[in-house]
């Protein structure tokens, strides 16, 4: 009777021997990158600098902390943040491949924030032939992907709390990308909140 027990034991002992090394295996798999979460793998530019992602060549012309310029009432320590850049992407494939981008805001704690639409019609009327995302804009609702080697201008806003302007940069993502994400850094000189 005893030695049964132990028999049991040992079957228990010798499943958890066999299925740990395949549960650390199948961790691995599943993040794709060992050892380092997805959102961490980003290339970081400073302002201004041109930078290759997802076959097409990226700039941030502006990065404005600002009072909202739409007629919008805000929580009360929040502030709009406008945002200008260019995108040309290198070739026809790279013109489709963009046109899922996604835009956030994130500070330096990993505080993410979505564009509001509400504001970018502000910025729109001071950026000419710009759209909203990565595709040429070609009438109310339609739009098509921007062709190769032609720039198309960006816009969009954020609605941030005014304690993380100082940290925030632009992140750029077009899904299936290596790096994950672009990380477009605002100017020194850029307006404060």
């Amino acid at each position: 009777m005893v030695s049964g027990r132990y028999a049991v034991h040992a079957r228990y002992l010798l499943a958890f021997a066999l299925l740990l090394p395949l549960a650390a295996v199948t961790d691995v798999v599943a993040a794709g990158h060992p050892g380092e979460p997805v959102m961490r793998q980003a290339r970081t530019v400073a302002f201004g600098r041109p930078a290759e992602y997802a076959g097409a060549v990226w700039r941030l012309t502006t990065f404005a902390p600002s009072a909202p310029r739409h007629p919008l009432r805000i929580p009360t320590g929040w502030t709009a943040v406008y945002v200008a850049l260019t995108v040309t992407p290198r070739d026809a494939a790279a013109g489709r491949r963009i046109q899922m981008c996604e835009f956030s805001a994130a500070d330096g704690r990993g505080n993410t924030w979505h564009p509001a639409g509400v504001l970018v019609s502000d910025i729109r009327r001071q950026v000419e032939y710009s759209a909203i995302g990565c595709f040429r804009h070609t009438g109310r609702f339609l739009r098509r992907p921007v062709p190769a080697r032609e720039t198309q201008n960006v816009v969009t806003a954020f609605l941030v709390p005014k304690a993380a302007v100082r940290e925030l940069a632009l992140r750029v993502l077009v899904p299936d990308a290596a790096p994950a994400y672009l990380r477009l850094l605002p100017g020194t000189d850029v307006k404060r909140a």
